[in-house]
Parts: structure tokens; C-alpha cells; sequence
């Protein structure tokens, strides 16, 4: 640098050390734009050595069309003195010794000495910041392309990042997200203190992978995700919040649902036909081998029973037949309720005939049990298929009679607004709360060993159901282990313009 007539060697020696022990590359020029100083830093960034540069123009250090230009800014300012970069600084492009053009920030102040003016140019190489903003910018781009959730917080929940995948997630775009807390926005109420917990975990630098959680989205749903979990750290190594990686899980859980259900579906079916035909079996070898047996002893010509006697074995024979036919009707009925095969004829039925009719069926089975019998009636009008109406009602009946061993069957009508009720009711075995929504599966029965007390193919309830829903109403169950068990069917009051022509199901 040249010195002022008053600078002594050593001062000028003095100055030059300033220069060389700055970190970054400091140039001086004077208004001639030629190189008056040259720092160490700026030979390192350069390439040049000092006799290389001084007295020559500064836009030797600039690539084009930089240079052809800065000649004429400089003399712009002194004429006009109207700073562009004087005193502001800016990002610039310098040239090397060996033709490379590199990023710096140019800082530049203008001096004067002994009436000279001169310009102090100090340049920061921006090569290290520019290519880790690159890298910075590509893993910021790889993120947010990534289908995944990323997002980042600090350890009192502060939103500090938010990707695309977060925003396609969770339905936030990052301006409504970032400096809002987490919890707010996607944690549920009962995942916040597990959010609690894993952040503890994690200020203590614990790094979760793949756990399952829930999370919430922008409109309340609800989203099943599994969360990767790991600790943000700053140059002292210290965890100063969390990032998460979250995917959404939601449909693959509702398919593992699915498919276990479906599972559970078949394993039950299986069971149950299982168990109807261990039922089944059982129900035709019983009558069977007591028809087979009693024929026996009316073949023998030899051996004749007294006339007495042959009348028991007869009775014996067609008690066993008409539980057969009974069994029969029951599997044709469900095979035509299946088939949606099965029609109603509808006419308008007295209940209370049809209670007596009932009752009068089924007296003699509750006698045979020593049960007590009572009815109750109302006069009310129902618009019914007779036949199958009474069907259901002694198919309830004999539910009752079947798990009762002491005690009152009850059986009655009454109308209740629009409806009219029909009740049977019992104080038999009752059934569990884990029975009750069982109890009009086909086939079902609380003991389906070939030991069971109760005989039947369990088809009576399903039976039942379905003529109820062929009439359009409706039937329910009430029952407490050890006490009993109340059957409630409701049907359509008759309307009196209501007729068999117009009634639904009706052939």
C-alpha cells in the first residue's frame, strides 16, 4: 500500500501485517481503480502473489461482463457520489489466478488520505455457505418429496418445520403450523400424555423407530400412524427439540381389521356348521333309533307284545316321527327364508284368538314339565299371516318350556300406541349378557355337545326372526341368568285403511 510522505518504512511494514493477519481478503485501490494493497488472505483466495496484482486494475480479480463495467461504476461514483455498493456491500462474482469464478460478499469503504482518494474492498468467500445452502436446499427438496410426514418441534412442541407430506397428511399448510404448539393441532386428547413421555425421552437423546400411534388431522379424523422419532441436537450437541417421521397406516390397519374379522367370520361359520351338524346328527339318531328299535318288536310274529303294550311302542314310534317332521319343516323353512323364497298370506287376525290357539297347542307340553301356564289379552287387530304368526309365537312357546324346569310361562298381547306386543315370557335358566346377541343365530345353542339337555336344531329363534321381518316389525330380548327370559315381538297396528291387496309381502 503506498504510504503517506509522512509513513516511515516501518509504518508502512506495520500496516501491511494489519492487512495479512485479517481472515478474510482485503484490496486496496485508489480512484485509478489500480491494486494498491494485497493481503495474505487474498493471495490464498486469489492465486496471485503480490508484485502479480499491485498497480494493476482491480477488474482483473472480476469475470466478465463484470469487468468491463467496473471502471465505469467507480467513476460514476466519484462524479455523481451516489453509492450502489459503497458502504452497503453486496453478493458478488470474483475470478481466480486460474480462470475459476467463485461467490463472495464484497463490503467496500472509501477512504482519503494526503487528498487521495481510496476504496478498501474486503471479500468473505461464499463457496463453503453456497454449497451447503445447496445441500441444505437438496435434502429440503428430498424431504418434502417424500410421501411421508416430516416435521420438526422443539422440546415445548413448538411446530419448527412442516414438509409437503405433513400438509398433504395432517391437512395444515406449514404457515398455519409453525410456531404453533403440536399438541394443538394433531395430537388427540388421549395421546397427550404419550406425547409427553416420548418427548421426555427424547431431551434425554432416545430416538424412537416405527412405534404406532394416533394422530388427528385438520378435520378431526382420526389417522393411525407409525412414528419414527429422533432428537434434534445444536453445535454443542444438545437436544433442543424432536423431528418425526410419520406415515399414514390408517387404510392397512382398517384391512388387517378387515381381513381378521372376515377370518373370525369363517372360523365362526365352520364352528357353526360344526356344531349343526353335530346337532343334527344327534337330532336324527335319537327318534331314529327309537323307530328302529320299536319296529323291531312289532316284526317279531314270534314274540307279539300285548295289545297294551304295542300301543305304548306305537305312540313311542310317533312321537320320534314327528319330531323328525318337525326338524324337517324347521330346515325347510330356514332353507326358503334363506332363498327369500318364503311368502306371507296377510289377512287381519284377532291377537287374542291367536293367543288362545297358542296357548291351547302348547298346554299340554308345559303340564308335561309341571309348569304353570298363564295368558293375558287386549282385543286388538293385526294385519298377519295366521299360520306363520302362530308359528313364531309356539316357536317362542316351546323356548320357554324347553329351559324352564319349574315355574310360570306367560304369554300375551297388548297394544302399545301404534304397535301391537306380543310377550312370552318365562322363569327359566335365563341367559349371560355374552348369549343375548346370539340368540337368533341359526343354529345356535348355549350346549351343543351331543349331551345336551335341550333338543332341537337351534332354528327356532332364527325362525322366529325372520317371520317377524317378514310381518315388518320387530323382536327383542330381555333376559338375567337365573331368573328368566322375556321375548318381545311388535307388529303393525291395523289401520283401518290398511287391506290385504296392499300389504307388503302379500302373494
Amino acid at each position: 500500500m503506498n504510504a503517506s510522505t509522512n509513513c516511515t518504512p516501518g509504518d508502512a511494514s506495520r500496516y501491511q501485517a494489519i492487512l495479512d493477519a485479517a481472515v478474510d481478503a482485503v484490496i486496496i485501490i485508489g480512484a485509478d481503480r489500480l491494486i494498491k494493497a494485497f493481503s495474505r488472505a487474498a493471495q490464498l483466495l486469489f492465486g496471485y502473489a503480490p508484485e502479480e496484482v499491485i498497480g494493476r486494475n482491480v477488474n482483473m480479480l472480476m469475470p466478465e461482463p463484470y469487468a468491463a463495467r467496473h471502471d465505469g461504476y467507480v467513476g460514476r461514483y466519484i462524479a455523481t457520489r451516489e453509492p450502489h455498493i459503497i458502504g452497503v456491500g453486496r453478493e458478488v462474482r470474483a475470478r481466480r489466478k486460474d480462470g475459476s469464478v467463485f461467490p463472495a460478499y464484497l463490503s467496500v469503504g472509501e477512504g482519503l488520505a494526503e487528498s487521495e482518494t481510496f476504496f478498501v474492498g474486503i471479500l468473505h468467500d461464499l463457496t463453503r455457505e453456497k454449497e451447503t445452502f445447496r445441500r441444505v436446499q437438496q435434502l429440503a427438496s428430498i424431504v418434502d418429496s417424500t410421501g411421508d410426514a416430516v416435521t420438526g418441534h422443539t422440546l415445548d412442541g413448538i411446530v419448527t418445520y412442516w414438509n409437503k407430506g405433513a400438509e398433504e397428511l395432517y391437512g395444515y399448510t406449514a404457515s398455519e403450523t409453525v410456531g404453533r404448539n403440536l399438541a394443538d393441532l394433531i395430537v388427540p386428547p388421549e395421546k397427550q400424555g404419550e406425547l409427553r413421555e416420548n418427548t421426555e425421552r427424547i431431551s434425554h437423546g432416545v430416538s424412537f423407530t416405527r412405534i404406532e400411534s394416533l394422530r388427528q388431522n385438520k378435520a378431526g379424523q382420526r389417522l393411525i400412524v407409525s412414528l419414527s422419532i429422533s432428537p434434534i441436537r445444536d453445535a454443542d450437541g444438545n437436544v433442543i427439540g424432536a423431528a418425526s417421521i410419520a406415515r399414514d397406516i390408517t387404510a392397512r390397519r382398517m384391512a388387517e381389521k378387515a381381513q381378521a374379522e372376515a377370518r373370525q367370520a369363517a372360523e365362526e361359520a365352520n364352528r357353526i356348521k360344526s356344531d349343526f351338524l353335530n346337532i343334527v346328527s344327534h337330532e336324527l339318531r335319537t327318534p331314529l333309533t327309537i323307530i328302529l328299535g320299536n319296529i323291531s318288536l312289532l316284526t317279531d310274529h314270534q314274540n307279539m307284545p300285548e295289545p297294551a303294550e304295542a300301543a305304548l311302542i306305537a305312540q313311542d314310534i310317533e312321537d320320534s316321527a314327528n319330531r323328525l317332521q318337525h326338524m324337517i319343516n324347521d330346515l325347510l323353512d330356514i332353507s326358503d327364508m334363506e332363498a327369500g323364497q318364503a311368502h306371507l298370506r296377510l289377512t287381519p287376525v284377532q291377537a287374542a284368538d291367536l293367543i288362545d290357539e297358542v296357548a291351547d297347542a302348547a298346554r299340554p307340553r308345559v303340564i308335561e314339565k309341571g309348569l304353570r301356564l298363564e295368558t293375558y289379552t287386549e282385543e286388538v287387530e293385526v294385519l298377519a299371516d295366521p299360520l306363520r304368526l302362530k308359528q313364531a309365537l309356539l316357536n317362542v312357546v316351546d323356548n320357554a318350556v324347553k329351559f324352564s324346569s319349574a315355574g310360570v310361562i306367560t304369554l300375551g298381547v297388548s297394544r302399545t300406541e301404534n304397535k301391537v306386543l306380543f310377550e312370552v315370557s318365562d322363569t327359566g335358566s335365563g341367559m349371560t349378557e355374552q348369549e343375548l346377541p346370539r340368540v337368533f343365530d341359526a343354529f345356535h345353542q348355549g350346549d351343543t355337545s351331543s349331551t345336551r339337555a335341550a333338543q332341537g336344531t337351534g332354528l327356532g329363534l332364527t325362525i322366529v326372526k325372520r317371520i317377524v321381518l317378514l310381518h315388518q316389525g320387530t323382536i327383542s330380548v330381555e333376559s338375567e341368568p337365573g331368573v328368566g327370559t322375556t321375548f318381545y315381538i311388535a307388529l303393525p297396528l291395523l289401520s283401518g285403511e290398511a287391506s290385504q291387496d296392499d300389504a307388503p309381502g302379500d302373494d
